[in-house]
């Protein structure tokens, strides 16, 4: 029962990554009809490159391109066969020069680095090992990962470059399992920067169990010895050192290596390593190019080139430094990231870039979090110093323009990112101010607000009636345990006349990161928190609560102060994060078409799906056989009937708004156990008290279902009686009679007949099981959220625990 359809990681990825292609500043199309590395041409206009990983240049170099052409002409177009059959000997060739570039350890090379990873990770790693991800390593490493849960591998996640959390985890675990993987990048790919590996050589050598897994994509060719890269340089290879590099980056041509020291690692992963055996080997035309490019790598050019590049990483360094822009990246990487803020403001900073005839990267949630996005670009040798000096002006103009234009403070967002800004006198930066044509009223309780003045606005929608909010109080305050206390924070704006233009509720509660993952994987972190009770749980503040459903904003769309109030509301959610020290923000729920839905993506919330709603707008009937003539569908009327109708003689339904102590404890257990064998919407339970609270008001009723045979109470409805609605926001059952009684299915009958009853014009049917409720003519109502995290380890680490 209660299903929800789940959105997925990559809705998200989805939602983000839509909006930025609207916006022309991703998955934009190159016209030029030759390229040289310097220049694209997007729209007729040509761009500056600084968005290409070719660190080095070479894929332009002419002895790539010539010994590209040389073995096409040789060996045609491709080997359509397995090399499990046969190795070309323009791979062997190429393997060869790989591994002498590599000090003479084993090399294999692959048509991808991603198909490196899936090749190697499945074929090394075993059951009885712990795999340690950190936070920000490469798609292409956690992906192979996942599916060695499969065979029962540990996967556990560690925030990023956090050696502490790691030592922790390794001490913790280094007795269950034979070995323990760390894998890591050996540059990261989004902000440049670099891993510790001064403390992870002291870590190899503190923990025998310890083995290195690196994915040096990034640092390839650009740094040490004939170009091995950053990790091989500071670390070398060993039998507890496993590195995965690229062809495809500063390599100049396509391709991924895998260099072993382990000569058993080797065989087994030659033998038979997955997509190295069942795709095809590197096609002439690529192997070529990587030839003529390890014969650089193996000449003292490449040192030239190295020189050449760090020179150019050296000058930016000092032009980034001297216009004080918000760079966080390492000095020594040739991948940068200026930090600023809001997914908007990126947005438009990277769209003011482009229009100045600069191609850059855009980073945005859920790669960085949503208030730490920023514009990503890299550095080749291709730039020429008269580049950066552009570059670098441009972006000293167009950042604080952008964040200013987005109705962002400059101050805050250097701030955000570690850096100090000094305001020019000439200037009017800063945060857009509410002007005194509005006033905003700000409670912590609903009794400081009128009753008529909140019901003119709420008293229709579900159960935050002022009573409702009275109540809702009561239950999550002066409880024992922390999650079942909530804050409360009203909202109200009003122009100078005393109109409202605006009024909405948040709280701020503890709540399970995983509230709307896919039941597996709830299940799985379940586990960890019987030992773990806050395990993946953030502060969070969010419209409405988890005690409600519906539309918790009342907004005058008429108003010509709308906007300003808008903000104002934004500006209220920052003070009120702060003040409770939340981590997660959270707008719920909202329907497609709503006017703040654009707005709140563009502040850099991400959009969500969430459970749908389901709404019945009663017809009235007087009898079963009138609701069956309501109901089109002779399949449907025949389940319930079947399934409902079938069964009523069998139970008595009392209608009860006072409580004793034992059935108020027999009411709260009914709940448990749906709650307990439902998690598809996961949360943490409400306090005890709660049926003896909601029974000291009189607009919560309950509709007891028992047995007639023997006065057993099988199934509880707590609905709230609104003046024109009905809302049964819980439903309690004994799972003992869940199939020779089909007691859910008689309690969603009941429920449907109590709104009609009561005469109410519509029943509120609540969250899940939409397929049931839809037999009654429940409306489906999809909905969405808007989330904001500070922070995305604990929704990667979620996501951690889906198998493909």
């Amino acid at each position: 029962m209660a299903k929800i359809n789940h959105h997925n990681y990559l809705d998200v990825v989805d939602s983000v990554w839509t909006s930025a292609k609207e916006k022309g500043i991703m998955h934009l199309n190159s016209q030029e009809q030759s390229f040289n590395g310097q220049k694209f041409t997007i729209k007729g206009r040509e761009l500056i490159n600084f968005g290409t990983c070719g660190y080095l240049g070479l894929e332009v170099h002419p002895d790539l391109i010539a010994s590209s052409m040389e073995l096409t002409k040789k060996f045609g177009t491709q080997l359509s066969m397995s090399r499990a059959y046969i190795r070309p000997r323009y791979i062997q060739e190429l393997e060869e020069l790989m591994s002498e570039l590599f000090d003479g350890h084993q090399v294999i090379c692959y048509t991808s680095t991603s198909n490196a990873h899936i090749s190697v990770i499945a074929t090394i790693i075993k059951p009885d090992d712990l795999i340690v991800l950190d936070q920000q390593v490469h798609f292409s490493v956690q992906f192979p990962c996942k599916n060695t849960k499969l065979q029962g591998t540990e996967v556990k996640m560690v925030k990023h470059s956090n050696y502490e959390m790691l030592d922790e985890i390794i001490r913790e675990n280094y007795n269950k399992y034979n070995r323990i993987w760390y894998m890591a990048d050996g540059v990261y790919s989004m902000h440049g920067d670099l891993p510790d590996t001064v403390f992870l050589k002291k870590m190899l050598d503190k923990y025998p169990k310890l083995h290195l897994y690196f994915d040096d994509a990034h640092g390839m060719s650009w740094d040490g010895k004939n170009g091995a890269g950053y990790v091989y340089n500071k670390l070398g290879v060993s039998e507890r050192i496993v590195i995965i590099s690229t062809l495809a980056k500063g390599f100049g041509c396509v391709g991924g290596t895998a260099i072993f020291a382990d000569a058993e690692m080797y065989r087994r992963t030659a033998i038979f390593g997955g997509p190295l055996s069942y795709s095809h080997p590197l096609s002439p035309a690529n192997a070529g190019a990587a030839i003529a490019s390890a014969k650089i790598h193996l000449s003292q050019t490449i040192y030239t080139y190295q020189a050449e590049l760090k020179e150019l990483i050296h000058y930016m360094n000092t032009k980034l430094e001297e216009k004080k822009l918000t760079n966080i990246s390492s000095s020594d990487s040739p991948i940068y990231f200026i930090g600023s803020g809001l997914n908007k403001v990126t947005r438009n900073f990277v769209h003011r870039m482009l229009e100045e005839g600069i191609y850059v990267n855009t980073a945005t949630f859920p790669v960085v979090p949503n208030d730490k996005s920023g514009l990503r670009f890299t550095l080749t040798r291709h730039n020429t110093k008269a580049d950066i000096d552009l570059f670098t002006d441009l972006m000293a103009y167009h950042l604080p323009k952008a964040i200013e234009e987005e109705g962002d403070c400059v101050e805050r967002v250097y701030k955000d990112f570690g850096f100090n800004f000094t305001q020019p006198a000439s200037t009017s930066w800063g945060a857009s101010v509410i002007e005194k044509s509005l006033y905003i009223y700000e409670y912590t309780t609903i009794n400081a607000i009128g009753k008529k003045e909140w019901d003119d606005m709420f008293k229709d929608r579900g159960n935050i009636s002022y009573s409702g909010m009275q109540c809702m109080e009561e239950i999550f305050s002066n409880n024992d345990r922390p999650e079942e206390n909530w804050s409360f924070h009203y909202l109200f704006v009003k122009d100078k006349y005393g109109v409202i233009v605006l009024a909405t509720f948040f709280t701020g509660a503890i709540y399970k990161d995983d509230i709307l993952a896919p039941e597996q994987v709830s299940k799985k972190i379940e586990e960890v928190r019987k030992t773990e009770p806050y395990y993946l749980c953030s502060k969070t503040l969010s419209m409405g609560s988890l005690f409600c459903e519906g539309d918790f904003l009342y907004l005058d769309l008429k108003h010509p102060e709308r906007k300003k109030a808008i903000q104002h509301l934004f500006d209220f959610v920052a003070k009120v994060k702060k003040d409770i020290q939340a981590t997660t923000v959270i707008f719920r729920d909202f329907e497609e078409g709503n006017v703040l839905n654009a707005i709140l993506e563009n502040e850099g919330y991400s959009k969500i799906r969430m459970p749908n709603t389901n709404i019945v707008e009663n017809p009235k009937w007087e009898s079963v056989e009138d609701l069956m003539g309501l109901i089109p569908s002779k399949k449907r009327r025949d389940n319930i009937k079947q399934f409902a109708v079938r069964y009523l003689d069998r139970f008595d339904v009392t209608i009860k708004n006072q409580l004793s102590d034992d059935e108020s404890n027999r009411y709260y257990d009914l709940f448990m156990n749906v709650k307990n064998a439902n998690y598809s919407f996961n949360f943490f339970q409400y306090p005890r008290k709660l049926p003896q609270v909601l029974s000291k008001y009189k607009e919560w009723e309950f509709v007891e279902i028992s047995l007639k045979e023997n006065s057993q109470v099988v199934a509880v409805i707590f609905g709230y009686v609104g003046e024109d609605h009905y809302c049964p926001l819980i439903v309690g059952l004994d799972y003992t009679y869940i199939n020779s009684h089909h007691i859910y299915k008689q309690a969603m009958f009941q429920m449907v007949k109590r709104g009609n009853d009561l005469n109410k014009k519509i029943t509120y049917l609540g969250l899940t099981a939409d397929f049931e409720k839809q037999k009654y003519l429940a409306k489906t109502i999809p909905t969405w959220g808007y989330l904001k995290v500070d922070e995305t380890y604990n929704l990667e680490l979620i996501e951690s625990y889906s198998n493909i």
